[in-house]
């Protein structure tokens, strides 16, 4: 396993534990943080600075609370690093559990992450945020 994906699979173990501090120690000054979206989902959007990104962290667990985190592919090539999985988490607004695909990519300059990108199923998101589980009929 190469010292990146070592050093991917220790973020999402701090994730896990709600070591942020951990996270955000090991982003580049000037990273873009991307994760493209609709406005209804507050850690959407492209941030610029380690402040911005722990913006990103707060938003995340300011809309959902009990997240599950999965992460089960890695590849990496060089300075970066690809990883896959599923995301669940519950929608506070609603109470409504969301379980989505979710692909991270990370980008690496000098130790640190200068470029992360996070994409998922955000329709899915939406869905629970207005209060209409995935799949229902009206």
């Amino acid at each position: 396993m190469s010292d990146l994906v070592s050093k991917v699979k220790g973020f999402y173990a701090a994730f896990g534990r709600g070591d942020i501090a951990t996270i955000l120690a090991n982003v580049a000054d000037d990273v873009s943080w991307e994760f493209e979206g609709t406005p209804e989902i507050l850690s959407c959007g492209i941030r610029r600075s380690p402040k911005e990104v722990a913006e990103y962290f707060a938003a995340l667990a300011g809309q959902s609370a009990d997240h599950n985190l999965q992460m089960t592919e890695f590849l990496s090539t060089g300075d970066a690093v690809a990883a896959f999985g599923r995301y669940q988490g519950t929608i506070k607004s609603s109470g409504i559990r969301i379980d989505t695909p979710l692909a991270h990519y990370f980008k690496f300059q000098e130790g640190k992450i200068i470029r992360f990108v996070q994409l998922s199923n955000t329709a899915v998101t939406v869905e629970a945020i207005r209060g209409k589980a995935a799949g229902a009929t009206p």
